[in-house]
């Protein structure tokens, strides 16, 4: 009888198991059923997207997103996808409740492709993922004009994967290319400080002979804000192969080598650009600061003459020029260190008013004439133009600067 008993149990544990098998496997085939289920309604061509049983697709998407069997089926991916690529441009309450629809439905297809070893969905995968790409590429020019540059930089990135994939250029023709999506990537890592960001992005425009001159004009400004000279001169040469008469890029040159005291290439870059700009005083005035710092004040004076000539009003010329001649008048009082001889320091004297005697001509034209001069600057200029009339004993208009400056 105990034996009887022991073959009974032993029989009812491998029915048991038995069932056990069965469950699991009706569970299987339930699985891949819904995800059948999920492709007959989502391809339901009866019915729009908006009239849709949302309610019953998320829950089928969920529950074979989770299941072992399915977790990894390319076709479950493909409909995950599909689902929420619909959500996304509902624009209605589903759409509210799922704000990340157009990132998993990214997720998905990429998923779709990545398991597909049969190459079943990878296709229609691919195509769907171009309306995502367009999807991505709004939700980051959202986030960017809410200034949150870090999830406009991520969207833009991930748009930016999926245009191999525009092999027929329908992106193209929305204009939404490659470049346009590393520029916005440039611009939001800019905008949020991300300077390496803003560099690679930028890099690969360079690289592919972007004709947009403030692409080479930023990255040539991020190179000399991380003290890189040398790549932002390279970034700055490539740019003007592209476009020479470009003024941004002409400037941050000039800028570079003035900065660098690299007189002679200075001149030679103002040369080219005066040549090009001949109406630009901003280019004058760099080449008669370049020439006085080389000690040329003839070419200075003449440089800063043409500024005045092409405007008049430009009073930081004629205040320069000023400048100049009493910084050659001190240079001449220097010399005289230590000299004893009458001879000698009469001759230099009557040279030192000779400079302060040019140099007064130009100061009374900016204190007279520049009426926009803040009231400081003029007292400032009124003191120096008081001690250059007493050296040249005009005591009537030492008088008259004296009481400008007690009067104010």
């Amino acid at each position: 009888m105990k034996q009887t008993m022991k073959k009974t149990k032993i029989k009812l544990i491998q029915i048991g198991l038995v069932l056990a098998f069965l469950v699991v496997g009706l569970s299987a085939n339930a699985q891949k059923f819904t995800v059948e289920s999920m492709k007959m309604s989502l391809e339901n061509m009866t019915i729009t997207d908006g009239d849709r049983d949302y309610a019953q697709l998320l829950k089928w998407a969920e529950e074979t997103k989770a299941h072992p069997k399915t977790s990894n089926d390319p076709k479950m991916w493909y409909y995950r996808g599909l689902l929420f690529m619909k959500i996304a441009s509902l624009n209605n309450e589903v759409t509210k409740k799922h704000p990340d629809a157009i990132h998993i439905a990214y997720e998905a297809f990429n998923k779709a492709i990545e398991t597909d070893a049969k190459n079943r969905v990878s296709r229609d995968a691919k195509a769907y993922l171009l309306n995502v790409a367009i999807g991505l590429y709004n939700t980051g020019y959202t986030a960017y004009q809410n200034e949150d540059f870090k999830t406009a930089y991520k969207d833009f990135e991930s748009a930016l994967t999926i245009m191999p994939y525009d092999v027929d250029g329908l992106l193209k023709k929305n204009n939404l290319t490659a470049e346009v999506l590393e520029q916005m990537m440039a611009f939001s890592a800019m905008n949020d400080g991300d300077d390496a960001k803003a560099i690679t992005a930028l890099q690969a425009l360079v690289d592919k002979g972007c004709l947009e001159s403030t692409v080479y004009a930023n990255l040539a400004k991020l190179h000399l804000k991380g003290g890189d000279t040398t790549a932002a001169l390279e970034t700055i040469t490539t740019g003007r192969e592209i476009n020479e008469t470009d003024k941004t890029l002409t400037n941050l040159k000039l800028d570079i080598y003035l900065k660098q005291g690299r007189s002679a290439e200075l001149v030679s870059e103002l040369d080219e650009a005066i040549d090009s700009d001949p109406g630009n005083v901003v280019y004058y005035f760099a080449r008669a600061i370049t020439f006085e710092g080389m000690g040329e004040i003839e070419k200075a004076s003449a440089d800063y003459d043409k500024i005045l000539e092409i405007d008049p009003e430009y009073y930081d010329a004629a205040f320069n020029k000023g400048v100049m001649y009493l910084n050659s008048a001190a240079k001449v009082v220097e010399s005289l260190e230590g000299e004893y001889k009458p001879s000698i320091i009469n001759a230099k004297e009557a040279e030192i008013n000779g400079y302060y005697s040019k140099a007064i001509v130009h100061f009374e034209n900016v204190f007279e004439n520049n009426m926009d001069m803040p009231i400081a600057e003029k007292k400032d200029l009124a003191n120096t133009m008081k001690r250059i009339y007493a050296r040249l004993q005009q005591m009537d208009k030492y008088k008259a600067m004296k009481d400008f400056i007690e009067n104010n």
